[in-house]
């Protein structure tokens, strides 16, 4: 089993995970929506692009899903075989399709204008297309180096009439699509259900941490939503990552829905929101920036876990 000794020692000494969390109210049922970045993704060989999107939208319909948030990058969906296309299927399918930039920079290694810039590219492009609404995610969840650089693109956001598309629960499900992709073309046979359930295990673990993290901030429950990739983990698992969530009694709400809570219109003024709007609220306050990562946010661990369920065996390995 997952050793999991350093991690007991900090949920222990974590404030924010302590038993004086403020329980839910019973008559509050916690909500979550579900969006997928980067979106359309490269094939690779696990997916073609375009089979990939088209099993998301399958899987999404048959568990019934609401509207989900499709952060498009513009370069995507021109480069990509059938980008645009793809979009227009999940526009179609009654998803929102949102601004992810045209290019991915990270604000802080380019400047405020160029990446303005890289926004507006993306807009007329994204704007065509069925269901566009005007949100815009930083890519890298990063907001600029400084108040000053942060300031100006969010200045330039609320001209152009977006709102921040800020995620709450932040993981590292890209991770554990990468190192699946690195397994496969490296030949071992990847068990498909065992990576199910540590990919589960893990999101849900996520939720769990920051729906407490917000207790935590603000005292009371917030409309969360989940950061998710367009990639093949999504693929195979969106539909059971939503029946997972309604199981342990949860609502998945529309996404739009979700930037109706409070916390999309507090002024924050950090630019350190990789930990999602929740952590970046806790930071303000004053919390250790240690204390916002779920210990599974980290190549070691995500490693760790797939190694200890036996997701990756070689072909003809001796057992």
């Amino acid at each position: 089993m997952l050793n999991l000794t350093l991690l007991s020692l900090l949920f222990v000494s974590n404030p924010l995970l302590s038993t004086a969390a403020q329980p839910l109210p019973e008559t509050t049922t916690p909500e979550i929506a579900i969006s997928l970045d980067d979106a359309p993704m490269p094939s690779t060989s696990l997916f073609a692009s375009i089979e990939r999107t088209q099993t998301i939208i399958a899987k999404l319909r048959a568990v019934n899903s609401p509207s989900i948030g499709i952060f498009a990058l513009g370069q995507n969906a021109q480069k990509v075989p059938q980008g645009m296309e793809q979009l227009k299927l999940y526009g179609e399918a009654g998803h929102m399709i949102a601004n992810h930039s045209y290019s991915h920079y990270q604000l802080g290694k380019v400047s405020a204008p160029v990446f303005i810039q890289d926004i507006q590219r993306a807009h007329p492009l994204l704007g065509s297309l069925p269901n566009f609404k005007p949100f815009f995610r930083f890519p890298y969840l990063c907001e600029g180096k400084n108040a000053q650089q942060r300031g100006a693109v969010l200045q330039a956001l609320t001209t152009m009439g977006y709102q921040e598309g800020y995620v709450t629960v932040n993981n590292y499900d890209f991770a554990i699509n990468h190192l699946v992709n690195k397994a496969v073309k490296n030949k071992q046979v990847v068990d498909f259900e065992k990576l199910k359930q540590v990919y589960l295990t893990i999101l849900w673990d996520c939720i769990k941490f920051y729906d407490q993290l917000a207790l935590q901030v603000l005292g009371r429950p917030v409309k969360h939503v989940l950061l998710l990739h367009a990639n093949d983990l999504a693929a195979y698992y969106i539909g059971d990552v939503i029946t997972l969530i309604r199981s342990k009694g949860w609502r998945v709400i529309p996404i739009e829905e979700a930037y109706q809570d409070p916390i999309a219109k507090l002024h924050l003024t950090t630019t350190k929101s990789q930990y999602g709007r929740i952590g970046a609220i806790a930071q303000e306050k004053g919390f250790n920036h240690l204390t916002l990562f779920h210990p599974s946010m980290s190549y070691a661990y995500i490693q760790q876990a797939l190694e200890e369920a036996q997701v990756f065996t070689v072909p003809g390995a001796t057992p």
